[in-house]
């Protein structure tokens, strides 16, 4: 019945079973009375001391099936009745009183919580440990100490708490087996000992025949020389039965020294096994009661019967009570509709009628009013299941502690405890109902009710085919009722709640308050099934032997145990009754239904099952905090389950990551939802666990390699290392004195600061002068850990994201691709393991550079080992950098988000200097798939590039054999065609940094060229500006393509060179192919006529600007070479720019030095060759104070700046510029001194104004004006024309300077403007420029005549004809003026 496997045996005789040596038979005397042994030939009974538990605490062992011995027996079937014939069997060893109390009990515990355990005892016959198929049903009696199994065939009685896996058991075969596998099972009971013996008797009746069958005492039975009625029993039959009546319950009314049996028609009777000499006899009598169709038998019909049982229900319960008087107890019998009987009965089957009710509509009714959801039941689907009588004579205390009215201690009232159902399609709702019948003498109510109790947490309907009915049971102290059902218990609390205004008001609204419950379920399996039961209670003051005899079984608090067909005899057992009354009662949390899935379900041979929620649902919040704290507690080894020593870490550590698995099939299993971050935690936690377990694998793995003198691997000196306020301290006061066990066992959950602390050891080591090989070893572990914790951790990640919920996750190198949004830091990026893994990487390719040798008989193994670690350590690191920064930056804490930002720029650059690196330790091939993983195609291009170029280097060692020639071409030549499928395969993304590298390292010439493409090297050449000078080479070699070489040379050189002699010699190239290509006859034949106008006015617009910008450079050439290279070339070395300031800075006030700073300026770029800008070139001609003895050497200043501001402006800013010249040339003269004309001849005025400025400016413009040299049409603007300009903004140059900046060159600009409006109007500025003007062009005319007259063939003049062309002014030299 109770094991797994089902077999086959002999026929078992009905003679029952012993282990005795056979002796000589008795005669049978006349009067079928048996005579009892000798005392001094008696068995040794069965003590309570035999049965006690042991005073120490029985160890709990894993739950699996105890192998049965193999034992000859036979399946329980169906038999015919047999001949009687005895047989022998195998009986275990008895055990001695004193070995028993020294041992555990044996129990193997299935379950606990804080409320009770739940323990599976070892003791089991042999016979149902074999036989799980068969029917059987039986009974626990805790007052005897034995349980009771019956089957067809069979009844077996075997004490149920022995601690010995294959107890002392004894098999009865009944004499009048069943027909039929489809016949009610027997029924039985075991009979209270006599006098004479020490061991209970046992009763069996067939429920369809009527035949009872008595055995005196079990241990007398089995002695097989006794007579026959010894052998078989006492036989005998149940007198007055109908036809097609059967047996349906059996109930001891020990004080009345019988039984009550219950039969199908409703009627009940009086079974007694004495006579009154106290032999055995077998005799009934029938009770008299309305709920059969007759009373001790006579006149009865089956359709009677029929008709009242479907009136008044089928007996669901017959119960009795010990009376305080010699002989008698109190009877109760219940149907299933609510009728209730009660009768006294005497020995010998006297008996009165008590009372008789039909409490159907007082139960009913306080039912609905009580508990709402029953109120929406049929009403008609209520059923009395069992019921129970409340225990009297309990202590006060007790009786305060329960919700039971106090029981009375007159028997006029039977006080019981009924449990009902309702039910619908949906579900059934079980009810508690205490109810109170008084005799028919009384002046009450016959039926009083009190207590109503719902049962939310079971709704299962109960199996209409199970073995045994649901049981009811209420053990003393009245505190806490078990429910049985045949696949489930309930543990159900009626215990008084803890007075509060809650509570209060719950009361006063008829709501029930909330109390503890619990069910213990069994695994669905076909021979799983509870097939009978009993109860353990504890002896409490008012319970004395007085009252009966001294339970065997004595417990120290209430207990269920359960005959479980095909798992044993289970034991529900509570840790402490008085709690539940206490201010805090036990609690039903989603945490202890948690810890009981998880540390009792993962034992597969476990017969109970966790994952059945019933009535007892919690939110998917509460179900997520448990898990996550139920985590922590398994990684930090809290609770009662874990133990702080581990013989062997390993699998402790292993069966604790059996236990994290096991929460999340629990979660799957119960269909909770967590929330993702709860998911994350869950899985983090488990990595964590999991990483240990590779750690310590890898300290054993050091311990081994290390020498004998030093056994202390870098596993042990971070557990040393780390901070006592980072890790527990172990309790040397408990003999904890293993700290780097301690550690794996209680601080597991501090895992990412374990990893961190291996380079901080290094670290101290190393300034403690740590011996080399010492230190190489040190670095050699610190590197497996790093590179096999973090990367097992996202191996373990990715392996089990779907047990975790979380496989809809896009993950990348076992990193969350995106999506951080609300998640903690996963503690694989914690910032100090991210830091620090990147130090060891640094620090191991700088230890492996100083000791590593390609040769191998000078290599290092350890050293080799770190070598081979470091591509997987740089990665490792990389994919923290990146799950770090991704993690911060999605922080919404901003500190967390300017370091996200941080670590992004880290990663970007350390993608590829740290793979990079690893072409210094030649680990080419792991660099080239780190750089792919990490998509760093910058250093997959130099790491391929550093590698041909070293191959290349070889080849050129002198002496190297054909054979290692042949070898090193061969890889070069496959490293270069792998570059050129890179080219394929990434586009420009990997050719652009390759040609980056191999311009930066190897130069112009390396990447000209390199002929393994030709497509991105232009490509790339074409789109980096700053590499046009070569881009245009490449055109015309690489490409032949002249036009667009041309284009990148105008381009350079009109919008991006900075120095003026480029800029000169590359527009001249630019615009000489541009005529090159234009003049092709190609060219020209592949193209339309339209085609070639539209072209030809683009190359005419373009040949013009590049010709002002050679007219731009020519007049800076001009200023340099005429003016500012005479002076520096007598400079001394480092002077030169002071020398150029003092020699042609203009005089300008302090107040108005930013005019000097912007002169300066242009000066310092002229000084560079920088090509100046048209408005910067403007302000240094305008600016800028020419000697006397170079000042013939260009032409004037301000034509040449009015030459810049028409070749290199445009629209409004070419007329802004042309003001600004014209206004600083007027200021050039001090026009006080000129417009007093007092005492002056006018010879002498014409000579003055021929000195100034501004006539030699309109010598020139008019002079080029009749030479037609230049095709600009210069305008000649008056002073009231260009007053005004920049006053109130500036040119372009100055928009993005600061706004201080931009004052003062305004406020220099009003300076200017308001000395011009002063001259105008105090000095006749307007008229003196009109005659200055006349003049000018006089003179001009006059010397055009006096050179056609002397017929020089002369062609126009330089610029301008200046003053050596003028005869009138030949000898004057132009004073300078000021503003």
């Amino acid at each position: 019945m109770f094991s797994a496997s089902a077999n086959s045996a002999e026929n078992v005789s009905p003679a029952l079973t012993t282990t005795r040596g056979r002796r000589r038979q008795r005669p049978v005397s006349s009067d079928n009375s048996v005579q009892q042994p000798k005392a001094k030939r008696q068995r040794i009974p069965l003590t309570d001391q035999t049965l006690a538990n042991p005073t120490t605490t029985p160890e709990t062992y894993e739950v699996k099936s105890a192998k049965p011995s193999m034992v000859d027996v036979k399946q329980d079937g169906i038999e015919e009745s047999p001949t009687p014939k005895q047989e022998l069997s195998l009986r275990s060893k008895k055990v001695r009183p004193g070995e028993r109390l020294s041992k555990g009990d044996g129990s193997t515990l299935l379950s606990t919580n804080i409320a009770f355990d739940v323990r599976k005892l070892p003791a089991l016959p042999d016979r149902l440990k074999l036989d799980t198929g068969s029917r059987q049903h039986g009974s626990v009696d805790s007052s005897t100490g034995y349980a009771l199994s019956l089957s067809h065939t069979h009844a077996i009685v075997w004490p149920y708490a022995a601690p010995a896996q294959s107890p002392e058991s004894f098999t009865f075969a009944l004499p009048y087996p069943s027909k039929s596998s489809s016949d009610l099972l027997p029924l039985g009971a075991l009979v209270p000992p006599s006098a004479s013996s020490s061991e209970p008797g046992l009763v069996v009746v067939m429920p369809t025949n009527g035949r009872v069958t008595y055995w005196e005492s079990i241990s007398s039975a089995t002695t097989l020389d006794f007579m026959r009625q010894q052998q078989n029993g006492v036989e005998g039959s149940i007198t007055g039965m109908f036809s097609g009546e059967s047996v349906i319950q059996i109930t001891n009314a020990e004080s009345a020294a019988g039984f009550i049996l219950a039969f199908s028609s409703g009627r009940l009777a009086y079974l007694s096994v004495r006579d009154m000499h106290g032999r055995p006899k077998i005799s009934t009598q029938f009770l008299r009661t309305n709920l059969g169709p007759a009373n001790s038998g006579f006149f009865g019909s089956l359709r009677h019967v029929l008709s009242q049982t479907a009136s008044q229900g089928d007996i669901a319960a017959v119960r009795s009570e010990r009376s305080s008087k010699q002989g008698e107890c109190t009877v109760v019998a219940v149907t299933s509709k609510g009728r209730l009987h009660s009768w006294r009965v005497h020995r010998g089957g006297h008996h009165d009628l008590l009372v008789e009710v039909d409490a159907r509509n007082t139960i009913l009714g306080a039912i609905q009013q009580m508990d709402s959801i029953s109120a929406k039941l049929p009403a008609e689907s209520l059923k009395i299941l069992d019921f129970c009588f409340v225990p009297r004579g309990l202590e006060r205390k007790y009786s305060d502690m329960s919700q039971l009215r106090e029981p009375s201690e007159s028997e006029d009232q039977q006080h019981l405890l009924l449990l009902a159902s309702l039910s619908n399609k949906q579900g059934w709702r079980y009810t508690l109902i205490e109810v109170i019948l008084h005799s028919a003498l009384s002046d009450e109510s016959p039926v009083e009710v009190g207590m109503i109790r719902p049962i939310s947490a079971y709704s299962t309907a109960p199996d209409s085919q199970a073995l045994a009915k649901p049981r009811l049971y209420l053990p003393r102290p009245n505190i806490i009722a078990f429910l049985v059902f045949d696949h489930a218990a309930v543990i159900a609390s009626i215990a008084q709640s803890p007075d509060s205004p809650d509570s209060q008001i719950l009361e006063d609204n008829h709501i029930i308050p909330a109390s503890f419950e619990d069910v213990v379920d069994l695994r669905t399996d076909p021979t799983l099934e509870i097939v009978g039961s009993g109860i353990e209670e504890p002896k409490t003051p008012g319970f004395s032997a007085t009252e009966g005899r001294v339970p065997r079984i004595k417990a120290k608090n209430p207990a269920a145990v359960l005959l479980v067909r095909g798992a044993g005899t289970l034991r529900i057992a509570l840790t402490d009754v008085e709690r539940f009354a206490s201010e805090k009662p036990p609690e039903v949390t989603a945490k202890a239904k948690l810890e009981q899935a998880v540390f009792f379900g993962v034992k597969e041979d476990n017969p109970l099952v966790f994952d059945r929620q019933h009535g007892l649902r919690f939110t998917d919040e509460e179900y997520g905090a448990a898990a996550l704290e139920l985590s922590r507690e398994i990684l930090t080894s809290a609770g009662k389950h874990f133990s702080t020593l581990a013989a062997r870490v390993d699998t402790n550590i292993k069966e604790r990551v059996q236990y994290l698995e096991k929460i999340m099939t629990q979660i799957a299993s119960l269909k909770v939802n967590l929330d993702r971050v709860t998911k994350w935690q869950l899985l983090w936690n488990a990595e964590k666990l999991h990483v240990a377990n590779v750690i310590w694998h890898k300290h054993e793995e050091f311990t081994n390699l290390r020498p004998a003198a030093s056994k202390k691997s870098i596993v042990a000196e971070i557990v040393e290392y780390i901070r006592s306020e980072e890790k527990s301290e172990p309790n040397a006061a408990k003999g904890e004195v293993d700290e780097l066990r301690h550690w794996f066992i209680r601080d597991v959950d501090r895992m990412q600061i374990f990893i961190a602390w291996a380079y901080e050891v290094i670290k101290h080591n190393s300034k403690a002068n740590l011996d080399n090989a010492s230190l190489t070893r040190l670095i050699y572990e610190a590197a497996e850990i790093y590179n096999s914790a973090i990367r097992d951790a996202f191996t373990f990640r990715m392996r089990n994201l779907q047990l975790y919920g979380l496989g809809g996750e896009k993950m990348e190198h076992g990193i969350l691709a995106s999506d951080y949004t609300g998640l903690p830091t996963p503690w694989t990026c914690h910032p100090f393991i991210a830091n620090n893994v990147k130090r060891q990487v640094e620090l191991s390719t700088e230890w492996v550079k100083q000791h590593w040798s390609t040769d191998p008989e000078g290599q290092n193994a350890l050293v080799q080992k770190t070598r081979e670690l470091l591509p997987q350590m740089t990665e490792v690191y990389l994919t923290v950098v990146q799950e770090l920064s991704r993690s911060y930056l999605a922080s919404e804490d901003p500190k967390k988000a300017a370091d996200g930002q941080k670590y992004a720029s880290i990663y970007e650059q350390d993608r590829h200097d740290k793979v990079v690196l690893l072409a210094q330790t030649e680990n080419w091939e792991a660099g080239i798939k780190i750089a792919e993983n990490h998509e760093s195609l910058p250093a997959l291009a130099e790491i391929l590039t550093r590698e041909i170029d070293g191959l290349r280097r070889q080849l050129e060692t002198p002496g190297l054999s054909p054979e290692r020639l042949e070898s090193l071409e061969a890889k070069a030549t496959a490293k270069e065609e792998q570059v050129r499928e890179y080219f394929i395969t990434y586009g420009k993304d990997f050719a652009f940094p390759f040609y980056e590298y191999l311009f930066n390292t190897f130069g112009v010439d390396a990447l000209l060229e390199y002929d393994g493409d030709k497509k991105f090297k232009t490509m790339y050449l074409r789109t980096k500006p700053e590499l046009a000078k070569v881009s245009w080479i490449n055109d015309i070699i690489g490409e032949e393509d002249i036009d667009h070489a041309a284009d990148t040379l105008l381009d350079l050189g009109l919008a991006r060179e900075q120095q003026v002699w480029n800029k000169k010699i590359e527009l001249s190239l630019g615009k000489l192919a541009r005529m090159a290509e234009s003049s092709r006859p190609s060219s020209k034949a592949s193209m339309s006529i339209q085609d070639t106008n539209v072209n030809g006015t683009a190359e005419d617009a373009q040949v013009d600007a590049i010709d002002k910008e050679l007219a731009i450079i020519a007049v800076q050439d001009d200023l340099y070479n005429t003016q500012i290279r005479p002076v520096i070339s007598v400079a001394l070395e480092g002077e030169e720019l002071r020398v150029v300031q003092e020699t042609f800075a203009l005089k300008i006030p302090k107040k108005y030095k930013i005019l000097s700073q912007i002169f300066d300026d242009a000066l310092r770029q002229l000084l560079n060759h920088e090509a100046l800008d048209p408005l910067t070139l403007i302000d240094l001609l305008t600016l800028i104070t020419l000697p006397p003895e170079t000042r013939e050497h260009m032409p004037d200043q301000f034509f040449s700046a009015l030459s810049v501001a028409y070749n290199g402006l445009t629209g409004a800013e070419r007329v802004q510029a042309e003001r600004l010249i014209w206004r600083r040339c007027f200021l050039r003269e001090d026009w006080t001194q000129l417009n007093n004309t007092t005492l002056k001849n006018d010879d002498d005025i014409v000579e003055v104004l021929g000195q100034t400025d501004l006539f030699q400016f309109y010598c020139t413009l008019y002079a080029n004006q009749q030479s037609g040299a230049d095709k600009n049409d210069y305008r000649r603007l008056s002073p009231s024309e260009v007053a005004g300009v920049y006053t109130e903004t500036l040119d372009r140059r100055f928009e993005k300077m600061e706004k201080g900046y931009r004052e003062k060159v305004l406020e220099a600009m009003r300076w200017e403007d308001n000395n011009l409006l002063k001259h105008i109007e105090k000095h006749r500025l307007e008229q003196w420029a009109k005659e200055t003007r006349k003049y000018a062009e006089e003179a001009v005319n006059q010397q055009y005549d006096e050179t056609t007259a002397a017929g020089a063939a002369l062609s126009s003049p330089r610029s301008g004809p200046g003053r050596r062309q003028i005869k009138a002014f030949d000898s004057m030299n132009g004073k300078n003026g000021t503003h």
